[in-house]
């Protein structure tokens, strides 16, 4: 598949601290949605800038048409007394394109704010603004749209109505959305870009990504029995991880086998054997806050 942008050995610095150290990825066109996540400070939003050619970039390269890239900021902000309407007029002159009323009329359909067309953008909600900046991106009919926190100081109805639309013009263009809030990128991207003090620390799919911290499960029918049942895992050599669960025991999925055949005479102390699939969030959470081994 064709690639819409390549990010090649990116590094950018502010003084002399280090924000983005030798950053490498491919976005294609058969990418759907790309969820851009990580802790804060992680250089999300500077990554997200040097790809726009809005912060300087001390070595490594961004290939691609920028015309081909839209971006929505997270709080858009219009003029005062600017329409709905006037907006997508202002943005189409801004990169000199030709366009039709219909076209700006189309775009506002699709985001939900036909009907508020002549209205002034100053008076719009939190959730209206963020419809209408990315009507202001997508009028420029690009290959790739870039959203920044899309769903933040949002409402769950707001939010949805965002992600329902983020889905419907995936359809059109691959979209890469940097968020905090991850049960919404879950929902959404097909692929993730995660980054960790100025690196990327994981680059794939997302049920790669989740799958990576799969784990197997013993689920107690009381929390007393929890010593006795770690003490046998251990004697067996099966590592156990302590989520602080009171009633479950994890470990390596891997040893799910090994795990069946040391218990198998303690069924009076366990509920149940299985997989616990793990959500982005426990993921996350995983990989960036400590865990202790016993």
């Amino acid at each position: 598949m064709k690639k819409i942008l390549e990010v090649k050995k990116l590094e950018v610095s502010f003084g002399n601290f280090h924000c983005l150290k030798k950053i490498n990825f491919v976005i294609k066109s058969d990418y759907r949605i790309v969820g851009l996540i990580g802790p804060n400070g992680a250089g999300k939003t500077t990554l997200i800038h040097s790809i726009l050619g809005q912060e300087k970039i001390d070595r490594g390269e961004v290939i691609g048409n920028l015309d081909e890239i839209a971006y929505c900021p997270d709080i858009p902000e219009f003029d005062s007394y600017t329409t709905a309407f006037e907006v997508l007029e202002l943005s189409m002159k801004l990169k000199r394109l030709k366009y039709d009323k219909d076209d700006l009329l189309s775009a506002l359909k699709k985001v939900g704010l036909y009907d508020k067309r002549s209205g002034f953008a100053s008076n719009f909600s939190r959730g209206m603004k963020q419809r209408l900046g990315i009507a202001a991106a997508i009028i420029l009919k690009p290959k790739l749209l870039i959203l920044d926190e899309p769903t933040s100081a949002l409402d769950p109805l707001g939010r949805e109505k965002i992600l329902s639309l983020i889905e419907e013009l995936s359809k059109d263009m691959v979209i890469v959305i940097s968020s905090h809030i991850l049960n919404d990128i879950q929902r959404v991207a097909d692929h993730l870009i995660v980054l960790n003090c100025g690196e990327i620390v994981f680059k794939g799919s997302m049920p790669e990504f989740i799958n990576n911290l799969t784990s197997g499960v013993v689920t107690l029918k009381s929390g007393i029995f929890k010593a006795n049942i770690t003490k046998i895992m251990l004697d067996n050599n099966i590592p156990t991880i302590d989520h602080n669960i009171v009633d479950k025991i994890f470990f390596p999925e891997k040893y799910l086998s090994k795990v069946f055949l040391c218990l198998c005479k303690n069924v009076d102390e366990i509920k149940s054997i299985g997989v616990d699939c793990c959500s982005l969030d426990d993921v996350f959470n995983n990989m960036f806050k400590e865990k202790k081994v016993q």
